[in-house]
């Protein structure tokens, strides 16, 4: 996957922000405990910084942006917790999204998830899982199965049938199998 030079100062700064307002407001816990009933309160600031970046007149690929953002965030939530100071000397070292991904406090795959579903963005959602390894891309389908069957909402319905026709239009049928959506509802 192709994602361009990663020059992204002046837009990780903007989303920096948003994730600090968002942590703000969710004080005293972290963003790492939020849940679904939380993020109306909470994702707003987030869901607007990425909407800042994505609609500045400046940008000639928005998209582009938004896309090397998910990735960031999702490299977020896949990273190891909690991250030891090995850990650290080698990320360091040998991670591509090290220093951006540390202007981010620690969050949780309900961030992620929501974040996708507030920005309508099943077709991406699909896209960046089909880059991970299998294990990996099963492992987050459970994670965004299991987002869905909790508390579920119309809009949660609405997004997880956008997903699913996403998955069917993009990836070939033998793809899919052994897939846990076979295997759905619970």
């Amino acid at each position: 996957m192709d994602l361009g030079p990663l020059n992204i100062c002046e837009e990780m700064t903007i989303l920096h922000g948003g994730f600090l307002l968002a942590e703000q407001l969710f004080r005293p816990k972290e963003l790492a405990e939020l849940t679904k009933s939380d993020w109306e309160r909470v994702g707003c600031p987030i869901v607007e910084a990425l909407r800042e970046i994505s609609s500045a007149a400046a940008h000639s690929q928005p998209f582009a942006w938004k896309k090397k953002a998910l990735i960031i965030i999702w490299a977020k939530v896949l990273q190891p917790h909690p991250v030891t100071p090995s850990d650290t000397e080698t990320r360091w070292q040998e991670d591509l999204f090290f220093s951006v991904g540390n202007m981010i406090p620690t969050i949780n795959h309900t961030v992620l998830f929501e974040l996708l579903k507030s920005l309508e963005a099943s077709g991406l959602f699909i896209q960046l899982l089909m880059a991970l390894p299998t294990t990996i891309r099963h492992a987050e389908l459970e994670r965004f199965l299991e987002h869905v069957t909790v508390d579920t909402s119309s809009e949660d319905v609405a997004f997880f049938l956008d997903v699913w026709w996403e998955m069917m239009k993009t990836t070939p049928r033998r793809c899919l199998q052994p897939c846990i959506w076979t295997n759905w509802p619970p």
